[in-house]
């Protein structure tokens, strides 16, 4: 405020300005043209999938991943087909195939299996991230329903449904939380605890402003044109200095650090993938803050609002894993809250078993915890739950009769 005050007597002395109370709407009525001319100027820079890795590599036929770019405000793309019974299919890493030399999506799998829709060909719009969180699966949903998807799955991964320890991984997302996190209120919780104002602003003046909306693409389209501009003198020392404490803190994951340093669970020093996950998963016993099962209730509500279907699911863990005494005990104690959670929450449209495919599922060769090599098996129990669904509201896929 010292800054504004020391501005303003600046303006007033040298160039007569006051301050007024309709100081604010000129300031407005300003930015409004300047947004208004320069939408009318620059060129339109659309985001992209061209370049996203998973569609190149997967060979993807009849499924596709819409997630812009890290960093891109606008998330998600909308690529759903017209003439097509379009699906929004939702998750993280575990909705990955991960067997070396063929990778793909679970998704495609279901999709190939489903076959087609009254004559039309099935197209599923995959809105996947890599360390995807709760939160972020709502604001995946929000850009999902705006498409008017005739299907919403929605993979529930049951190291993070309800662990307080990471409620959101991809803070730039949280201009779509704005868009509709003030009405009803029961949206209300999340929008308090995660936007900012800024975010609030940056979605209105996305909202407004072509430009504006497209600012990643542009930012881009300059760093590649000022990246090398410098005042300081290039280093050509090969031998770069150890990395301080800071430096390592700063490297680092939040979760990874809370993990670190918490209380209850400890991951074991050097430990590897599988080793750092069980913790995560028993971290799921401590989590006692109501934020995730309020998140996942307002996901519920909105695709009962959306009138759409949609299937909710908790996919399985490694099966050496789940036999263990301690966390046959966990996934219990997660079906039964999850249970709690969701109770009242699924209707005829709406489909979800709080205890999960793990029992349902046969054996599969995973990874680590979470992550399968061949997820054939589930592929198989989800496409038999979809044809469920779709069959009591009246559409039967052509596979399905297989």
């Amino acid at each position: 405020m010292v800054t504004v005050d020391r501005l303003l007597t600046l303006l007033a002395e040298r160039w007569c300005f006051r301050f007024t109370r309709w100081s604010v709407l000129r300031i407005l009525v300003v930015t409004v043209l300047t947004l208004a001319l320069l939408s009318w100027a620059l060129p339109d820079r659309p985001g992209s999938l061209k370049a996203d890795s998973y569609n190149k590599e997967f060979h993807l036929q009849v499924s596709r991943n819409v997630t812009y770019p890290l960093g891109d405000t606008r998330g998600f793309a909308d690529a759903a087909k017209r003439g097509r019974f379009n699906v929004a299919w939702i998750g993280g890493s575990e909705i990955l195939r991960v067997q070396p030399g063929d990778r793909s999506f679970i998704p495609e799998l279901v999709t190939q299996r489903l076959g087609r829709v009254h004559g039309r060909k099935i197209w599923t719009s995959v809105y996947f991230m890599n360390a995807i969180r709760l939160t972020d699966e709502l604001a995946a949903l929000e850009s999902a329903l705006a498409t008017k998807p005739k299907l919403v799955v929605v993979s529930l991964n049951p190291l993070w449904v309800l662990n307080d320890a990471g409620v959101q991984g991809w803070p730039h997302l949280n201009g779509i939380l704005a868009r509709n996190g003030f009405w009803p209120p029961s949206h209300w919780p999340v929008a308090a605890s995660l936007l900012a104002p800024g975010d609030v602003g940056w979605r209105f003046l996305s909202a407004v402003s072509r430009p504006v909306r497209e600012r990643y693409n542009w930012g881009v389209r300059m760093a590649s044109h000022t990246g090398g501009l410098t005042f300081l003198k290039a280093v050509t020392d090969p031998h770069p200095p150890a990395p301080t404490a800071m430096d390592l803190l700063n490297s680092a994951r939040p979760v990874d650090f809370f993990l670190e340093h918490s209380d209850t669970i400890r991951i074991p020093t050097n430990a590897d993938i599988l080793h750092t996950q069980e913790p995560v998963l028993e971290r799921e016993l401590y989590s006692t803050s109501s934020f995730n099962a309020t998140v996942l209730r307002q996901m519920f509500q909105m695709v009962r609002s959306a009138g759409v279907k949609a299937y909710f699911y908790v996919p399985p863990i490694n099966e050496k894993v789940a036999a263990l005494p301690k966390y046959a005990g966990i996934l219990a104690d997660l079906a039964r809250r999850l249970a709690d959670v969701t109770r009242g929450q699924t209707t005829s449209r709406v489909a979800f078993d709080p205890a999960g495919l793990q029992s349902r599922v046969p054996p599969m060769k995973f990874e680590d915890i979470i992550h399968i090599y061949n997820p054939a098996p589930e592929a198989d129990v989800i496409s038999r739950d979809l044809c469920n669904l779709l069959s009591h509201n009246g559409i039967e896929p052509t596979g399905c009769a297989r």
